[in-house]
């Protein structure tokens, strides 16, 4: 089985003919429930489209690049945590991994790259955690929460 897998993705999905979103925290703070709605969708239909190989992975680490689009300073945080939002629900949706919460995603990591202005991405990388120390951490979590004592 393969271990880890990486695609990359737009740091700006379209949302209507002329207007495109730009994922990062900011602007999902101030947009409309109905833009945030597109942006989602029409950001699984890119993630759904990139064929991922076909893997079920029950715990996972993700790791995330930003190339931005110039040397502007950036808050890599407000880009990753909406990407990391868009991309754990497609990979949920589309049966990568079994679920997206605390006790089967580790907490995602990003590093800041060079600027690209060509091809302005952010490139994720999946990598399954089964029988690592990181698996067994959240084995010990998931006990801690389900204990009902």
């Amino acid at each position: 089985m393969q271990d880890s897998f990486t695609f990359r993705l737009p740091l700006k999905v379209q949302v209507s003919k002329r207007n495109t979103f730009i994922l990062n925290l900011n602007n999902y703070r101030n947009a409309h429930h109905r833009v945030l709605s597109v942006a989602k969708k029409n950001y699984h239909h890119i993630i759904s489209g990139l064929g991922l190989p076909n893997v079920k992975y029950n715990k996972v680490k993700v790791y995330y690049k930003i190339y931005p689009p110039s040397r502007r300073l950036y808050d890599g945080s407000n880009v990753v945590s909406v990407v990391d939002k868009f991309v754990m629900d497609s990979l949920q949706k589309i049966g990568v991994i079994k679920d997206d919460d605390i006790f089967h995603v580790v907490a995602p990591t990003w590093l800041p790259c060079k600027p690209d202005k060509d091809f302005p991405r952010i490139e994720v990388t999946v990598v399954d955690i089964s029988g690592t120390e990181q698996e067994k951490y959240l084995q010990e979590l998931e006990l801690i929460y389900n204990n009902k004592q």
